[in-house]
């Protein structure tokens, strides 16, 4: 008889039936929709923050004919503020801040990602020939790189 109130329960499932203190397939794959929009939009968001600063900085090359040292510097005449990283990455919360990095983080135009300290925060460093700014996160996006490996529009 219990072997019967498996297979009914196991059949109730499959029909759509919800026991008793179970949670409704529907409404957990509704929930993990909702989880993976939020995480495309907040993705979405970071990477046209993303273009935002990587035009901003390029005006300020042309014009100042000089990379800044710190990304402050684009405030207010090529830039209103810093945009926020969203990554929707466990342990890594919205910021406006940036982490700095010396220029030998650059390597043969790479960022060494052995050396970063996955803070999820705007990463930037800059050398005499060029600068990157990326988003500090080791983690990977929801296209499989890591973070810091992310480009704007693509």
């Amino acid at each position: 008889m219990k072997r019967l109130g498996l297979g009914l329960a196991a059949v109730a499932v499959l029909a759509g039936c919800r026991g008793i203190g179970s949670k409704d397939y529907g409404a957990l794959e509704l929930e993990r929709n909702f989880a993976d929009s939020d995480r495309q939009v907040r993705e979405t968001r970071t990477l046209s923050s993303l273009v935002q600063l990587e035009a901003s900085l390029s005006d300020y090359v042309k014009d100042e004919r000089r990379i800044p040292d710190r990304l402050e510097q684009l405030i207010p005449k090529y830039l209103s503020g810093i945009p926020s990283v969203d990554i929707a990455v466990r342990g890594h919360r919205e910021t406006a801040a940036v982490q700095y990095y010396p220029a030998d983080l650059l390597v043969d135009g790479l960022i060494d990602g052995t050396r970063l300290r996955d803070t999820g925060k705007w990463g930037y460093a800059h050398n005499e020939r060029q600068v990157v700014i990326f988003v500090d996160c080791t983690h990977p996006s929801s296209r499989g790189k890591p973070w810091y490996q992310e480009k704007a529009g693509q």
